[in-house]
């Protein structure tokens, strides 16, 4: 699964220089630094400008541009009567995605981008989870694939966007951490992923590059990271010990 991820100022304003005609939307070009964005959090998220209105787009049109918009991380599905109080929606299997009921309406229509320069998995197996961190070399940003869905209350006096991560297998350099890895997307396919499919291409997932992937540094973080109200610099620090680019 992906819980936990990191997005610096400086890397989310180099994400947003790199997109072409996008508006802010309801969020600005800059956002604080955050080192342990974790779930139940607003995150800034990318969309084509009028997914929220469902807007029509055929095979051959050009996609409208991108905005950016702020989402509740755990993704509530539109039909459910109230917002859940259990364990919220942060992920979503590729896997599956194209069936589960909470989650096949929104990958038709309402795929999107979550910008990020690096995310935490812990390797479990010893007396309590050690703690990675995961990131491109520079910490340069990337995104993971998203979707996200509207929830509205029953009667129409609540209105929450709310966003989930999709995950696959494990790449080969994770699987000595965790079975899981987040779907990133390059630049390349940010169309390709963005586009509205309807029947969904349950094969989307094989056309994704996986360059990224190969290219992620992977190592040992201190504990501090596990608790949440933890949000400093020292979340992405090496471990004392640990070998930086252990994987």
């Amino acid at each position: 699964m992906c819980g936990r991820y990191s997005l610096s100022s400086e890397a989310y304003e180099e994400f947003i220089e790199l997109l072409t005609g996008i508006h802010s939307g309801s969020v600005s070009r800059t956002v604080p630094s955050r080192f342990n964005i974790a779930p139940m959090q607003p995150i800034p998220v990318i969309r084509l400008k009028g997914s929220d209105q469902d807007q029509v787009i055929m095979p051959d049109q050009d996609l409208p541009p991108k905005e950016v918009a702020l989402m509740q991380w755990g993704l509530v599905p539109h039909w459910s009567k109230e917002l859940p109080q259990g364990r919220p929606l942060i992920n979503a299997r590729s896997e599956t995605i194209a069936d589960k009921p909470s989650f096949r309406g929104p990958f038709r229509r309402r795929k999107c981008l979550v910008p990020a320069d690096g995310f935490y998995e812990w390797k479990r197996g010893g007396a309590s989870p050690v703690p990675f961190h995961c990131c491109q070399p520079d910490h340069k940003p990337f995104a993971f694939a998203g979707i996200w869905e509207i929830w509205m209350g029953p009667h129409g006096e609540d209105w929450l966007e709310t966003v989930s991560l999709i995950t696959k297998d494990a790449t080969p350099a994770m699987k000595p951490v965790h079975h899981r890895s987040p779907v990133i997307v390059d630049a390349e396919d940010y169309d390709l992923w963005l586009r509205p499919k309807d029947p969904p291409d349950k094969d989307i997932f094989k056309k994704l590059s996986i360059k990224t992937d190969a290219e992620l540094r992977i190592y040992e973080v201190s504990g501090y990271v596990n608790n949440v109200r933890n949000d400093g610099t020292e979340c992405i620090n090496p471990a004392r010990g640990s070998q930086y680019n252990m994987f």
